[in-house]
């Protein structure tokens, strides 16, 4: 499966539950970090990524962490996203390759872009 379709599974499975939901600006916030980092990737020459940027990736997955921890609420949305998305996994698979980082950004935007589809909103 590509990353099209791994987004689109997170959020069709997650959908056709009645769990409760979590936001768009929630996944929004989680996700921001990685705009930033993207921009900086592509300007970058060849298919290494220098370790300024493999550190930034590296820090992106200790915020990842870092939310988890803290959802600590009885509903458990970003904890579930976290887990079924994938991302932490996700994150260590990018290494110092360029084309892993462009491809999970774009995975990253599809996870937003279903989750809307699904009905995902801003409560």
């Amino acid at each position: 499966m590509g990353y099209v379709e791994d987004a689109e599974k997170v959020f069709k499975d997650w959908y056709s539950t009645r769990d409760k939901k979590i936001t768009t600006s929630k996944i929004r916030g989680l996700l921001s970090g990685m705009s930033d980092i993207y921009n900086d990737v592509v300007r970058v020459e060849g298919e290494e990524l220098p370790q300024d940027i493999v550190d930034r990736i590296q820090y992106l997955k200790v915020q990842f962490v870092y939310e988890y921890g803290r959802d600590d609420k009885k509903d458990g949305s970003v904890r579930r996203f976290i887990n079924e998305s994938k991302i932490l996994n996700k994150i260590d698979q990018i290494g110092t390759s360029k084309k892993k980082f462009i491809e999970m950004e774009r995975y990253m935007e599809a996870l937003v872009a279903y989750h809307r589809f699904y009905g995902g909103k801003d409560e």
